[in-house]
């Protein structure tokens, strides 16, 4: 007997489904991102807070929490997860710093790397529920084609989609016998150690995930003992405590506060809200943080469904009970993820319908470090993707050629219907926010700090931090630390102790207002703050370079000569002196 066609393609299907993810990263327009010497796309938002926090990791010293950044947020402790700048992804890198290029990025490459991996998974879901190459290729597409996986371009952290898919593979799939079981016990270990290194948000999925697999490898496939699944468990936990202490995630006695948890979640029509993504569809309202539960299914996706429920829906129902009866434990995983989602205040279209404040707040301890919930929406959402295809697969099983008609109509609809697919946005965050002033290429290598004043940490609420930087200040002069050697006391962290940074800013505050400047720093003055600098006591030399009135207290070198020709010090602005000694703005 001739082998039939997926027998012969097996091995290189998943290579062929991860190939359209870099096809529609080209489509999106990112070729020039797949350069790494390329940072002119980087310079706005969570890209710019990644990048720079891997630039400042590259060449600091080995320590313990591994990725510890001491010149970035200077005193203060930072680490490349809280930049979200990829654990794993910087610490592989950091043997190589000295013969990578200065300006070095892997945003646009992993980004590739998410989608391909997307497309691998795909085939290898699909491959569950038919052989045909066309139908595994085209499901393949529609995953890599996800707007909720587009929709995470921004924080490019959490675009490992892969991982969720990854789960749900080794839920679905058939094991023979207990060196199976052991075998997907032992891979989704793996996964967890993966996500681990990623983002924290994406490892309490994959972790809930596995603990619905162990319990069906126990109960339902009763392949493997409690007492193994109890150990498999108490391994994964230990790893993953290990690594988030190794990365500093816990330990670093930072807090989320409790404030946001129900602000950013995800409202309950969040799979069928397009929200912009769509061309043809328009999006329901919402709450102006749940942009972070924006869980759009995808245009094609809905079309499949309308197509399930026009054909005869009474046949398909028999299947749905079955699947969802088999799958018991899967689902609850979801279920579990999807309340956490919709947070403790439960709405539709943005209006609150429901609302469990009460029992949730004895947990908020727990759950405020993952206050953006709406990203849990996430599961539920490959969940529908992945029972819808094998739904359409099992209706049409006796019809290869419709099935391959209606997943290539539904790729196609949902590519054309992706807006950033036509305004070729999803690479343009800005440009990178370099200072281009002649003088700071003087800048002497007895320099060893840059000050900005007050300090510009990024979501801090200390009052002493009231300031008027521009929100890429923290860039611009991170950038320049980063090429010249230097520290500086401005970032973007994503936890911060509250309390020490006060004191921090306290102290440089009691620092300025007593005369002390050091002459191995230079210091970015605010507009609010000239008046303490412009004192003749102080015995600064000041000038304005690309907008910034900067100061140093040395007396010699070229920079300070530099500044000497430079525009002066612009006059304070009315109530900068109290505002000096820590008054109101």
């Amino acid at each position: 007997m001739d082998p039939q066609p997926s027998d012969r393609w097996e091995r290189w299907l998943p290579w062929l489904g991860a190939l359209l993810g870099p096809l529609w990263f080209l489509a999106l327009g990112g070729a020039a991102a797949l350069n790494p010497t390329n940072l002119h796309w980087l310079g706005g938002g969570d890209h710019a807070q990644h990048t720079l926090g891997w630039l400042h990791f590259r060449n600091a010293p080995w320590g313990f929490p591994l990725g510890s950044i001491p010149s970035l947020m200077h005193p203060l402790p930072l680490t490349v997860g809280f930049t979200d700048s990829n654990p794993w992804v910087a610490l592989a890198l950091k043997p190589f710093s000295r013969w990578l290029p200065q300006d070095f990025q892997f945003i646009g490459p992993w980004l590739a790397l998410c989608l391909a991996l997307q497309g691998w998974m795909g085939v290898q879901l699909m491959g569950l529920f038919t052989r045909g190459v066309a139908q595994r290729l085209l499901a393949a597409a529609l995953f890599v084609l996800s707007p909720v996986l587009l929709f995470r371009f921004g924080h490019d952290t959490l675009c490992a989609h892969w991982l969720i898919l990854a789960m749900f593979w080794l839920h679905l799939r058939p094991r023979e016998d207990v060196r199976a079981a052991r075998r997907t016990v032992a891979q989704a270990l793996v996964l967890n150690v993966i996500a681990a290194g990623v983002h924290p948000y994406l490892e309490v999925m994959v972790l809930t995930l596995t603990l619905a697999l162990l319990f069906k490898l126990v109960r339902r496939e009763r392949l493997v003992s409690w007492r193994f699944a109890g150990a498999a468990l108490a391994t994964t936990l230990g790893v993953v405590g290990v690594l988030f202490v190794a990365f500093g995630y816990v330990g670093q006695g930072v807090s989320a506060g409790t404030n946001g948890f129900s602000y950013y979640s995800a409202d309950l029509l969040a799979p069928i809200n397009p929200s912009g993504a769509s061309r043809v569809m328009d999006g329901f309202p919402m709450g102006s943080g749940q942009y972070e539960g924006f869980g759009y299914i995808g245009t094609g996706f809905l079309a499949l469904i309308g197509v399930v429920l026009l054909w005869s829906p009474w046949r398909t129902w028999p299947r749905v009970k079955e699947g969802l009866r088999a799958q018991t434990p899967l689902l609850l995983s979801v279920l579990a993820l999807s309340v956490l989602a919709f947070s403790s205040v439960v709405t539709v279209q943005g209006r609150p319908v429901l609302t469990w404040r009460a029992l949730a707040e004895p947990l908020l301890p727990l759950l405020s470090p993952f206050r953006s919930s709406g990203r849990f929406i996430w599961p539920l959402d490959y969940a529908l993707m992945t029972g819808l295809l094998a739904l359409v697969a099992w209706r049409w099983r006796q019809s290869p050629r419709t099935l391959t008609a209606l997943l290539l109509g539904a790729v196609l609809l949902q590519a054309l219907d992706t807006n950033n697919l036509w305004t070729q946005t999803s690479f343009h965050d800005g440009k990178w926010p370099r200072l281009q002033a002649p003088e700071w290429e003087r800048v002497d290598p007895f320099y060893r700090h840059i000050v900005l004043f007050p300090p510009a940490i990024q979501g801090a609420q200390a009052p002493c931090l009231n300031g008027t930087f521009p929100d890429d200040a923290y860039v611009r002069f991170g950038d320049l630390a980063y090429r010249k050697g230097m520290t500086t006391n401005s970032a973007y962290s994503a936890r911060i102790d509250e309390a020490r940074v006060a004191a921090v800013c306290e102290a440089l505050r009691a620092e300025v207002a007593s005369g002390r400047f050091a002459e191995d720093t230079l210091y970015v003055v605010g507009e609010r703050e000239l008046e303490s600098f412009r004192r003749p006591e102080a015995g600064l030399t000041c000038g304005v370079l690309d907008g910034y009135t900067v100061c140093v207290a040395a007396k010699q070198g070229g920079f300070q000569e530099a500044l000497t020709r430079a525009p002066p010090m612009p006059m304070p602005i009315s109530g900068s002196a109290s505002h000096s000694q820590g008054g109101p703005p």
